[in-house]
């Protein structure tokens, strides 16, 4: 969108006199006829609309497109009037099952919830969450077994409060798709960050309008997945926003996805403890997500274990078995590591394995490792369970990774979903 920043100071002053007049000259009737904001739409200056319990008025003629994350607490395009004179709701109503919002879902003390990419195969005609892991495009709901009751979608990417997925602006992955979420009961995570993008948020108003705008009784969880690209700044900013989150949104689990190793002891052809002479399996941003988290005194998260991609077969990076990374037993090896290195209650500890092969040649996932995995899981109590990805799971052949089959064959359509989904007891 392009305008002129005209003086926002002579502007606020004309319009909120302006915006007084004619919301006092009106009837009753006439002033609760205020209509919520929504993005994409065109509003000239002068224009009032409802929105999070306050009424705006615009202060330049504009589209607040979703790419771009503005709406009306936009200080340059937007000023405040006063409390809501009645319009019949908005995006940040707080009444369930639509979209925005404080109200949330409460999470579970386990979660299974496999990570669809959004970016693969999204239908971008009507902005939803799609897949062809069946054949045929569809709505990723539409085939999600009834097994399965989460998926964590991935990856909003930005800054807070105007973050993108892809491309896609947060308000329009929200409004496409958080009311099929809350239709179906389906329990979602909204994921950040990923391998290919860093997501930062150095406001608490920011954390806040990003919540919102996902915000249901079926919103779970926020994750954030930090593989680099993070300074520890970035890292330290977004551990003080769940300290103050979490005050807002009591009932919601922050987990930190993070990328591990799984160095057993010498010798070990399956996962054992080290004790109390746990190495540390984190690199730099994991160690720094840990000591940040140690800093400002956060208690209530979960970390997730990214327990995929070792990279050379040796032992100080995975559990080997025939000079190959045994794949079940270094996820489990990670998960003791991380519960003996930094002290962390297995309650707080989630794992994700990507299924099938892996970006690393001679690593693989099989269904044999979904039994293990599983086992070690509810053995221990741990915080939950998910794998990389969704449209991963039907059969290819094996060679290198594909975003969108397993590469490993024999074992069918979905045949990882339902698998952990049989075995975890959903």
């Amino acid at each position: 969108m392009m305008t002129k920043r005209l003086s926002a100071t002579v502007l606020r002053a004309a319009f909120g006199a302006a915006a007084a007049s004619l919301l006092f000259g009106m009837s009753s009737g006439q002033a609760f006829a205020v209509s919520a904001w929504a993005p994409d739409t065109y509003y000239t200056a002068g224009t009032i609309v409802s929105y999070n319990g306050n009424d705006y008025q615009a202060l330049v003629n504009q589209t607040d497109y979703s790419s771009t994350g503005w709406n009306p607490t936009t200080a340059s395009l937007w000023t405040l009037v006063g409390p809501d004179s009645g319009s019949g709701g908005g995006t940040g109503s707080t009444g369930s099952g639509g979209t925005g919002g404080t109200t949330t879902g409460t999470a579970a003390g386990f979660i299974y919830s496999p990570y669809k990419d959004t970016s693969i195969s999204m239908n971008w005609n009507t902005n939803t969450i799609s897949t062809n892991v069946t054949g045929t495009l569809s709505p990723v709901l539409s085939i999600l077994p009834t097994s399965v009751r989460a998926l964590t979608l991935a990856f909003a990417t930005g800054e807070c409060g105007s973050e993108s997925w892809a491309g896609l602006g947060g308000s329009t992955l929200a409004s496409s798709n958080v009311s099929l979420f809350t239709a179906k009961n389906i329990n979602y995570v909204i994921s950040t960050g990923g391998a290919s993008g860093v997501f930062t948020c150095g406001t608490d108003a920011g954390m806040t309008t990003f919540i919102n705008r996902y915000a249901s009784n079926n919103l779970v969880g926020i994750d954030f997945d930090i593989e680099g690209g993070q300074t520890q700044a970035i890292i330290n900013n977004l551990v003080q926003r769940v300290v103050a989150a979490q005050k807002t949104y009591p009932n919601l689990r922050f987990s930190f996805t993070l990328a591990t190793v799984a160095p057993a002891p010498s010798g070990a052809s399956q996962a054992t403890s080290w004790g109390s002479s746990a190495p540390d399996s984190f690199n730099t941003y994991g160690d720094w997500v840990m000591q940040a988290i140690q800093t400002y005194g956060l208690k209530n998260y979960t970390i997730n274990l990214m327990t995929m991609d070792y990279g050379s077969a040796l032992p100080g990076n995975c559990v080997l078995s025939g000079g190959a990374c045994q794949m079940g037993q270094s996820t489990v090896q990670a998960a003791l590591n991380l519960h003996d290195h930094w002290g962390v209650p297995y309650s707080q500890i989630e794992v994700t394995p990507m299924i099938g092969g892996n970006d690393s040649a001679g690593e693989t996932f099989t269904p044999s490792d979904v039994d293990t995995v599983s086992n070690f899981v509810k053995q221990n109590g741990l915080a939950g369970l998910h794998f990389w990805s969704f449209d991963r799971d039907v059969d290819c052949a094996p060679g290198a990774a594909s975003p969108t089959c397993n590469t490993i064959g024999g074992v069918g359509t979905l045949g990882y979903t339902n698998h952990f989904a049989s075995d975890l007891g959903q």
